[in-house]
């Protein structure tokens, strides 16, 4: 391949990226997959040897990147050895204690009582940080008030939510981060 034939492939990859990464999100099943595909394809053009003009450059470049993916699998495949999988099968789902599920289940009955405690709106602008992940300045915008104010009744909302639940028996109601402080 003449160096500008490669030169002309690689600046088409690069400029054309995020559509060659969503084309072959369908033939590896993940972002991530496409794009190692992709970066491999990158590495493949440089030794590419083709003496022709090349017609359709996504598709010489996506062709590429489908047999990287093809190769990848295929790899990875060949690592797999039935002793790996029988010792995935034999672990215990922890998930599925029944003791983990009456525990989870009355720790979220005892936050729902403990939300019931707040007042309206500070019960409103903690689901909308915390369930619909808003941002404060959205939640400000939401409300009509100040960001400020949001930040204060959130800080409030979620100090209030710790100390009950710490009352309630739950030492950390995020066990998985210890005590966190305010």
């Amino acid at each position: 391949m003449s160096d500008s034939t490669r030169s002309q492939l690689k600046a088409i990859l690069a400029s054309r990226y995020a559509y060659l990464v969503r084309r072959l999100e369908r033939a590896t099943g993940s972002k991530d997959g496409a794009a190692d595909a992709l970066h491999e394809t990158w590495l493949r053009l440089e030794n590419a040897n083709v003496s022709t003009q090349v017609a359709n450059a996504d598709a010489y470049i996506l062709g590429i990147a489908n047999n990287v993916a093809i190769d990848q699998h295929r790899s990875e495949r060949r690592h797999t050895h039935e002793d790996d999988v029988e010792a995935l099968l034999e672990l215990p789902d922890e998930l599925a204690d029944p003791e983990r599920i009456v525990a989870a289940r009355r720790k979220v009955e005892a936050l729902k009582a403990v939300l019931r405690g707040l007042t309206p709106r500070r019960r409103a602008i903690l689901l909308a940080a915390r369930v619909d992940g808003l941002l404060n300045r959205e939640i400000a915008e939401r409300f009509g008030i100040s960001l400020r104010l949001v930040e204060s009744e959130l800080s409030a909302a979620m100090k209030y939510c710790l100390e009950r639940m710490h009352e309630a028996g739950d030492p950390y109601p995020d066990a998985r981060s210890g005590p966190r402080k305010f």
